[in-house]
Parts: structure tokens; C-alpha cells; sequence
């Protein structure tokens, strides 16, 4: 068995392993980054020849916005779970709006890559080639993620993709005790190796405690958050906690909730999630945009680091009035408003300085394992299996190989740059 790492070697993002054996050539995700410019940065080339199957984890672009690259040649199928490939084909469109000038594909691949499709179910197995069977798992990250046991010539590979170990307000966390103890390998995310996230149960209080403070002192709340799984959370919160003050939902988060609302059997309260759908007020025009911000309200809204959509028109009109505030439930990269504005207290949109007056938080709502979580799942596998950490930067994930090492597991391997190899 021969491990390419086409991409998210050395790196967080732009998911793309191929695993290769005689018969067989399974490609786990194909993902794309961003530049600081906004331009996508793909994974190396795939030889469409080389595959017979591939498989999606799940619809954020770093693990699929590749994908109907492939499909102006190909015609391998790709295994998913339906909801990861109904949220895909909305995220390519919506890369195709934003981003169509730099994308090697159109709509007309995308129709390929979806009628490429082969639906899975959790629990489930399924044939996908010559002596190969895949099954899926609930990953705990958003909806319709999978964790992937790949059972390939003899060998069992184990894929996470992304994973979250916690239960949240959205979602169960994920389905470990039904991952094989004895895999030969285990390709495992570890964007969080260096960081122990809070328990939830904080997190959740000092978040809805900051926005009840700043609308309740007739303040405007806006939440600028990714529109795949994190406004969903967002937006269960609040409402778990009984927050009742008018909450907008803006940009594609308003398409993504109802394509969501579809799968309630993903969910970890269905109930809770209808309630909150139905609580929301959506918002469709730019008429209602304005009448958001004449309120005490709470807007919840793409882009989460604030480089574009709604969330930059409500920025530019809240942040500079005191009783306002912005929370930020998202990662924010280097060189992008949130990240400035976290760092410097300003951020320059469109060529004008936005100095920020408004109460400004951060709060912690990742969907990826911490650290300590990482260290555990490892520890569910035999010290004979192979751990590969993908999708992390190698500086801050050398603390948990060590701490792995020193405790018996002599087998943990932190590829460094795509293009690496590892044969089995």
C-alpha cells in the first residue's frame, strides 16, 4: 500500500490523500485553500487514471472545493453522505460566484461531480471496488461529516477528516467506539494539537451572557460566523438558552439552515433546531438589512473572518458605536479583517479604516478535537497501528508526538509538505 499527500501534508486545509494499492486507488478528499488575495490553492495533481473511488468527508471547501476539477475527465465515483453532497453542490455554486474567474471548473463539472455521487449511511458498508469496502461513521463536525474505515487487500485505513470528539448544542460528537482498535493505519486530523479548548459549558454562558449584555443595553449584536455548521450552532445556542430578542439570519447560512432542516436524524435535538429555524428571521433583501440594524437585534451572518458577504455591510455601519458589539464564534486567520481587528483594533475595507468601538469578543466555538481530545483518540488504536497527523503545521503539533512517543505509541508519522509518501 502506497500514501500520497496531495495536500493538507504540513499544512491546515486543502485535503487530499491518495491511498493506492494493486487494485485500488481511493482518493480521501480534495480540498482548496485560499490565498490572501482570495485566490484557490489546490491540491497537487491527481491523475484521474489512478483512482476507482473517492471519498468526501464532508462539504467545507478545504476538503471538497477540488473535487469538480477533476470531473472534466473522470467519471470516479465518489462516496458521501447525501447531506455533504447536497451542501457541496450549494458551496461550489457559491465558489463559482465569488471565485469562477480563478476556478478550473463550471457548473457544468459540478453537475458532474454530483451525478458522480453514491449516497452512504452511517454503519453502513459498501463495496466500492476489487476486494475494498468502504463504512462511515458520524465525525461530530458538522452535518453529514464521516470518519471513513477503508478495509482495502487485506489492510484497514481509518480516515477522520475533520473530527470532533464533544457533543455540542448542533450535534453528537463523533461515533469512535465502532472505529476498528487493531487499524494498520489511521490518518487523523490535528488542526488543534496544540490548543484544550473550554468546556462547553462556559463557553456557552460567557457567550450568551455578551450578547444579552450588549442588546439589552439596546446594542446591536453582530455574529459574523461561517455559514457551514458554525451559524447553525450559533443560532441552536441562542435559542437553547433562551435568548429572546430578534435574531437575523443573513447570506448563504439562510439556504444552508433549510438544507439542513432536511436531515433531522443528523442532528443531535431535532426539535430544538426546527424551534430555532422558526425563531430566525431571514434576511432577503437589502430592505431588511437595514431594518436589522434600526433594532436591538442579533444578526448572524457569513463571512466569518469578515472578507466579505453581509457581514462586511453590517460591520462598516455597527463598529463604531459603543452599545454595539461583535463576537466572533470562528477562527480568524492572519491577514483578514477579523484578525485585525482581534490584533489592532481596526481593519481597512475597502480602502477605509474601520476603527472598532463596539464590544469585541472571540469565543472558542471550534468543531475540531483539542489536543488532549487528539491524544485520547489516539489511544483508542493499538501502538502496533500506524498514526499519520494530517491537516495541522507541524511547529505546533511536535509537542503530541513527543508526549505519544514517550507513552509507547513509536509509530506516529507528521508528513511536512504535499507530495510526501509513506508505504506500507
Amino acid at each position: 500500500m502506497r500514501i500520497k499527500f496531495f495536500g493538507g501534508a504540513g499544512e491546515v486545509g486543502r485535503a487530499a490523500i491518495l491511498v493506492k494499492t494493486p487494485n485500488n486507488g481511493v482518493l480521501l478528499d480534495y480540498g482548496v485553500n485560499f490565498d490572501e488575495s482570495g485566490k484557490p490553492v489546490f491540491p497537487l495533481h491527481v491523475r484521474p487514471r489512478d483512482l476507482t473511488a473517492i471519498f468526501l468527508s464532508h462539504a467545507h471547501l478545504d476538503h471538497s472545493g477540488g473535487l469538480p476539477a477533476l470531473y472534466v475527465s473522470t467519471k470516479t465515483p465518489i462516496y458521501s453522505t447525501p447531506l455533504t453532497m447536497e451542501l457541496s453542490d450549494l458551496m461550489y455554486t457559491d465558489a463559482i460566484k465569488i471565485s469562477g474567474y480563478y476556478l478550473p471548473y463550471t457548473q457544468e463539472e459540478v453537475r458532474e461531480t454530483m451525478s458522480s455521487a453514491y449516497p452512504l449511511t452511517y454503519g453502513e458498508p459498501i463495496e466500492i471496488g476489487k476486494d475494498a469496502e468502504m463504512t462511515v461513521y458520524n465525525a461530530g463536525h458538522i452535518p453529514g461529516s464521516a470518519i471513513c474505515v477503508l478495509e482495502v487487500e487485506g489492510s484497514t485505513v481509518v480516515y477522520t477528516g475533520d473530527l470532533n470528539i464533544r457533543d455540542t448544542n448542533l450535534l453528537r460528537g463523533a461515533d469512535l467506539y465502532n472505529l476498528p482498535k487493531d487499524a494498520d493505519l489511521v490518518l487523523m486530523e490535528a488542526t488543534y494539537a496544540a490548543t484544550t479548548h473550554p468546556p462547553r459549558e462556559v463557553l456557552d454562558r460567557e457567550f450568551v451572557n455578551a450578547v444579552v449584555e450588549v442588546v439589552e443595553g439596546g446594542g446591536v449584536v453582530l455574529i459574523p460566523t461561517f455559514a457551514l455548521g458554525r451559524a447553525q450552532e450559533v443560532l441552536v445556542t441562542l435559542v437553547k438558552h433562551n435568548v429572546n430578542f430578534p435574531i437575523y439570519i443573513d447570506g448563504l447560512a439562510r439556504q444552508i439552515n433549510q438544507i439542513i432542516a432536511r436531515y433531522p436524524h443528523l442532528l443531535r435535538d431535532p426539535a430544538l433546531y426546527r424551534k430555532a429555524l422558526d425563531m430566525a428571521i431571514e434576511v432577503p433583501n437589502t430592505y431588511v438589512r437595514r431594518g436589522a440594524i434600526e433594532e436591538s437585534s442579533i444578526i448572524i451572518t457569513p463571512a466569518g473572518m469578515l472578507k466579505g458577504g453581509a457581514a462586511l455591510y453590517y460591520f462598516k455601519k455597527l463598529a463604531s458605536n459603543k452599545k454595539n458589539g461583535i463576537l466572533l464564534p470562528s477562527f480568524q486567520a492572519p491577514n483578514t479583517p477579523g484578525f485585525e481587528i482581534l490584533s489592532k483594533g481596526y481593519a481597512v475595507v475597502d480602502g477605509t479604516v474601520v476603527k472598532v468601538e463596539a464590544r469585541l469578543e472571540w469565543f472558542d466555538f471550534s468543531a475540531h478535537a483539542g489536543g488532549d481530545e487528539l491524544e485520547k483518540f489516539v489511544k483508542r488504536f493499538s501502538p502496533e497501528t500506524k498514526i499519520v497527523l494530517i491537516h495541522t503545521e507541524p511547529q505546533s503539533t511536535a509537542p503530541l508526538v513527543e508526549r505519544l512517543f514517550d507513552q509507547g505509541y513509536r509509530n506516529v508519522y507528521l508528513p511536512t509538505q504535499p507530495g510526501e509518501e509513506l508505504h506500507l
